[in-house]
């Protein structure tokens, strides 16, 4: 099992599985402090954490582009594959450069 960390995410490779982990306190912590939030006020209630993750799991997965209609995990995958693509790692076959 090989595992990932950064700014209050944690990815983990298993033998089967990529899993991505974000602490719901990690995830309240950066809605509040987001530089976005054009409102300072806007926070999540006391007692809410759940229905704050729980609205952020379905939108990674149901949320996403109106023009291609893929959702946002899908477009961070397809990100990343683009950089696989282009970058010519070991684990893909390329085809032979003329």
């Amino acid at each position: 099992m090989k595992r990932y960390s950064n700014l209050g995410i944690e990815t983990i490779v298993t033998n089967d599985k990529i899993k991505i982990e974000v602490k719901i306190s990690g995830a309240i912590n950066a809605f509040n402090n987001n530089p976005t939030n054009y409102c300072p006020n806007i926070t999540v209630k006391r007692g809410k954490r759940k229905e704050f993750a729980e609205y952020l799991a379905k939108s990674l997965i149901e949320v996403g582009n109106s023009e291609t209609g893929d959702s946002l995990v899908m477009e961070m995958f397809d990100q990343i594959f683009e950089q696989i693509f282009e970058s010519a790692e070991d684990f893909c076959n390329y085809p032979d450069e003329e």
